[in-house]
């Protein structure tokens, strides 16, 4: 489920990036979560991709999503 940075700005390019939400419950799953649009998907979204906490590219990952919808809940309303 591990995403590449040119996959993330590919589909935000393509319109198809949904939000992210940033899961910090300490553990191996910590990490930012990516979700693209999908119609049959749980309130219009699925889970794509993520960026672990140990990912180096998680600084840039953040960057590209900043101000379009990180969320830490709420469904990409938070």
């Amino acid at each position: 489920m591990a995403m590449t940075l040119n996959e993330l700005q590919s589909m935000k390019q393509a319109g198809e990036f949904h939000h992210a939400t940033y899961r910090d419950i300490g553990s191996i799953w910590e990490g930012l979560y990516i979700y693209r649009k999908a119609s049959d998907g749980f309130r219009g979204f699925k889970l794509i991709g993520c960026f672990g906490k140990d990912n180096p590219d998680l600084p840039a990952a953040e960057s590209i999503v900043c101000g379009s919808g990180v969320s830490v809940g709420a469904y990409g309303r938070g």
